[in-house]
């Protein structure tokens, strides 16, 4: 039986003009902003930078606006209709569940993938902080420990720890992170011109020759990828994937903004569809309670945004050379040398900022590695719920067992056996963070049109937005895939 959805009351705040006051809503969005930077930013934007220059820059800034307007349309569904977007994909054309059970295999898979690169790219991060020095397998033994390390105490803290402290550390995580690295990037004076350029100008990716001529085994294993997988990778890692947005969208279960109040786990029948009360004071209640939604979304991508840029222009003014007299090998981040080379970005004003840029990687990374046990917790609850009633019913501590045990688990495995934690997140960033990302683009269009009232669905400006971003990530998606596929079997 269908159930009629009345908002409730407003607070104070959300009854007059928009103010500095509904900041205080920015919460759930700083989880997914510190989560994602610390590899999307941190390596992947600014190794952009050094390869291409301001070449990609549309790339970065064009996926971060894409992702946002993404998990915009899907918190904003959710808080009006009290439903999880996935429990109305059950619905989609085509057999039943189809949608709902490839993103939840999607991001299931991906989860051990992110969880093996992150803690072996912060492993490397802490071999060059304390000075390790050794060979090869001895510095990836050493990176590997310093992970496995990493994964063992981010577990631990997940179980343990409350939401409300996750959501107070990751905040500050991000507010400290972006002043920095937002003085790094006036005091470099970069060239706006070419920003502004590259930012809405599209390019085709190209390796500089050099690099395609260069013996060095770090740049041999750059090149050896076509630029598009490369592009895919970048895209994929900036601003997160839909493995990380089913469980942000969960998150606001804790929020309880607008419908999500009386809503329950499990899936959209046609016969229990929420149908909304279309009188003028309920959808002005509606629309009300959307503000909240914009300020955690917006919020948060406009700091992954921030970041982007940032991590671009710095790549692109400090690291990226043309080739002259000797080949930059040592400035692209690569092999060994994943996040050392960005020193530069502060060392350039004295060397000992050096080690406040450690510091600042390190927290990057942790912070991702810390929130991601919790949001893939959260994921996994919102992914597999329509599909299984089993998970459903599962209590929260208990479920978080689980999902902990195997990211930790495959993490370890998948970390023990690789040497380039790049490569270990290729698949997942194209699968989970640029494909999956289009798709749910294009099904929140007929999400919105099928469960939503007229009077507050969405209107045509954001309707289009959400098209282009569908087919723009889609579309990059697939080619991605296929080339990264035709390198492999190839």
């Amino acid at each position: 039986m269908s159930t009629s959805v009345k908002y409730p009351e407003l607070p104070g705040v959300l009854k007059g003009r928009i103010s500095w006051r509904m900041l205080r809503f920015f919460g759930a969005g700083a989880i997914i902003a510190s989560v994602t930077i610390g590899s999307g930013e941190t390596l992947f934007a600014s190794r952009g930078g050094a390869i291409f220059g301001y070449a990609l820059l549309w790339c970065f800034v064009g996926g971060a606006i894409m992702k946002g307007v993404q998990v915009y349309t899907g918190a904003r569904y959710m808080t009006l209709t009290g439903q999880h977007p996935i429990a109305a994909w059950m619905h989609l054309p085509g057999p039943r569940g189809w949608f709902p059970g490839f993103l939840a295999v999607t991001s299931l898979l991906c989860f051990p993938f992110w969880l093996a690169g992150l803690p072996l790219m912060i492993g490397k991060t802490l071999n060059w902080m304390f000075g390790a020095t050794g060979a090869d397998s001895e510095l990836l033994m050493y990176a590997r420990l310093w992970g496995s390390a990493c994964i063992i105490l981010a577990s631990v803290l997940t179980i343990v720890q409350s939401y409300g402290l996750l959501e107070k550390i990751q905040t500050f995580i991000v507010g400290v992170l972006l002043l920095s690295i937002l003085a790094a990037f006036f005091a470099t004076t970069p060239d706006w011109i070419a920003i502004v350029q590259n930012t809405f100008l599209p390019s085709v990716p190209h390796y500089p020759a050099w690099m395609i001529e260069s013996q060095a085994d770090k740049i041999k294993s750059i090149v050896r990828w076509p630029e598009w997988v490369e592009v895919g990778v970048y895209l994929g890692a900036v601003g997160g994937g839909t493995y990380d947005y089913l469980g942000y969208l969960g998150f606001y279960r804790e929020k309880r903004w607008g419908a999500i109040d009386a809503t329950e786990m499990g899936s959209v029948t046609l016969k229990n569809a929420p149908v909304i009360d279309v009188e003028t004071e309920n959808v002005h209640r509606g629309r009300r309670w959307l503000r909240p939604v914009k300020i955690d979304v917006g919020v948060s991508f406009f700091c992954v945004l921030l970041f982007t840029i940032c991590f671009v222009v710095l790549g692109a003014e400090i690291l990226f050379t043309q080739y002259v007299d000797e080949p930059p090998v040592d400035k692209i981040p690569g092999g060994h040398d994943l996040l050392s080379p960005q020193a530069a970005f502060l060392t350039q004003f004295h060397p000992s900022l050096k080690y406040l840029y450690q510091l600042g990687v390190f927290v990057a990374f942790w912070g991702t590695i810390h929130g991601a046990y919790e949001l893939y917790t959260r994921t996994t609850r919102e992914a597999l719920s329509p599909l299984i009633r089993a998970v459903q019913n599962m209590p929260m501590p208990k479920l978080r067992r689980i999902v902990v045990l195997y990211c930790a688990i495959g993490g370890l495995v998948l970390m023990w056996l690789t040497e380039k934690p790049e490569d270990l997140v290729k698949p997942a960033a194209i699968v989970g963070g640029v494909l999956t990302c289009g798709l749910w683009c294009l099904a929140m269009i007929w999400t919105d049109r099928r469960f939503v009232p007229k009077p507050l669905r969405m209107n045509w400006a954001l309707v289009a937005i959400t098209f282009i971003s569908g087919i723009a990530l889609t579309g990059t998606g697939v080619l991605s895939l296929w080339k990264y596929i035709a390198k492999v079997i190839g």
